[in-house]
């Protein structure tokens, strides 16, 4: 997960860059790689295959994903739309972790 994470901190970086800005023509193609990076990491925290399941079948996800990830896809060179995938990136970092953390506390428990 560290490699969705770090590149997904090199795009952040990016975008902020171009935002502030105003570069417009250089945050359409970073958004849209953003995105699809956002896709791979929701699927790829759920261990399913983004070809074969629906972002429904996810069971660790942010609230609301479907219709925030609609609306950034839909509108990718807003900063409204930039700020929305970085708090989605932040809720499923928290989501996977918290998994990861409770996984760990169960394996270490006594029976």
């Amino acid at each position: 997960m560290e490699k969705f994470l770090n590149e997904w901190n090199h795009y952040n970086t990016e975008l902020r860059h171009h935002f502030s800005n105003r570069d417009r023509d250089r945050i359409l193609p970073v958004m849209k790689k953003a995105i699809a990076l956002f896709k791979q990491f929701l699927f790829a925290t759920n261990g399913l295959n983004q070809d074969v399941h629906s972002v429904e079948d996810c069971k660790l996800k942010p609230v609301n994903v479907r219709e925030r990830l609609e609306f950034v896809s839909s509108r990718p060179g807003l900063f409204q739309s930039y700020k929305q995938l970085a708090e989605l990136f932040a809720e499923q970092e928290k989501q996977y972790a918290r998994k990861t953390a409770l996984n760990h506390a169960k394996n270490k428990r006594p029976d």
